[in-house]
């Protein structure tokens, strides 16, 4: 069925009307947020509210840095995140590379093995790993809380890493392998390069996963100088019972550096979204 010049561009004008609608939605929240952190105390309890501050003010942002949310909580996110990240995506390539590339007895059980540990719940696993910590004196220390990560993420960074190196042609890797290249080296000058958007996107997605984490740090971390952000703001709004302006400009601080990040890293984020979708 042939459609018309004019049915396409209906179509056009629903498809991007519903996207558009789509990043309203989802944007808006963000925006109020932004907007509430600008507010004075009055304006956050005023009746109807107010969607852009009347009266601009940095009280709130004043307030959170003299805080502890900044610093060691935000510093702490900071470590935990990026640790565990870079440490899956090391262990990630060396791990979906054998998968990839050698045909070994169960690695298909194994990889659904693996696959299976993904859909296990956090929360089953809380008691045991507090014990743990308990045990060997490792709570509220931010080693633990990379390890307790890095165990709850390799599993996800694996598939999508692998997913990447599948889309390599092993001809590339015979030609190296000729050329006198061990392993290592095939790793090395042939894979991290041509799999970059694959370990970028591994990395961005398990980094915003760990930034945001909230139930395995609050049961982990008592003590306030080895608190997460969200732990963190959690205890702030303790601090601020109606301070909604103070609140919001502690959100904004801990959405700001996600938001660096993905602006960062967003051109090889597309490109490993973009080959997985010719892929399919």
């Amino acid at each position: 069925m042939v459609r018309t010049q004019q049915q396409r561009r209906i179509d056009s004008i629903i498809v991007n009307g519903l996207l558009i609608m789509i990043c309203l939605i989802s944007i808006f929240p963000v925006a109020y947020a932004l907007s509430t952190s600008f507010k004075t105390q009055r304006e956050v309890i005023s009746k109807p509210p107010y969607l852009i501050p009347q009266n601009w003010s940095t009280d709130g942002y004043d307030q959170v840095l003299k805080s502890s949310l900044i610093r060691p909580h935000l510093l702490n996110t900071f470590i935990n995140a990026t640790g565990s990240s870079i440490i899956i995506v090391v262990l990630g390539v060396l791990a979906a590379y054998a998968f990839s590339r050698y045909k070994f007895p169960g690695n298909k059980l194994l990889q659904l093995v693996i696959l299976g540990m993904i859909m296990i719940p956090t929360l089953t696993n809380l008691i045991a790993l507090y014990r743990l910590g308990s045990q060997f004196d490792l709570l509220n220390t931010n080693i633990y809380m990379i390890l307790i990560y890095v165990a709850n993420g390799l599993p996800f960074g694996i598939w999508i890493i692998k997913a990447a190196i599948d889309a390599i042609p092993i001809e590339i890797e015979e030609s190296a392998r000729i050329d006198g290249c061990g392993p290592l080296q095939v790793i090395r000058y042939i894979i991290l390069p041509l799999a970059l958007p694959g370990l970028v996107t591994a990395f961005l997605m398990e980094f915003v996963f760990f930034w945001n984490e909230f139930l395995i740090a609050v049961v982990m971390l008592d003590n306030n100088n080895a608190k997460t952000a969200t732990v963190g703001l959690l205890n702030f709004q303790n601090s601020y019972q109606t301070a909604y302006h103070v609140w919001m400009a502690g959100s904004v601080f801990i959405i700001a550096p996600v938001l660096i990040t993905f602006f960062v890293l967003r051109r090889q984020f597309f490109r490993a979204m973009l080959q997985g979708a010719v892929k399919g």
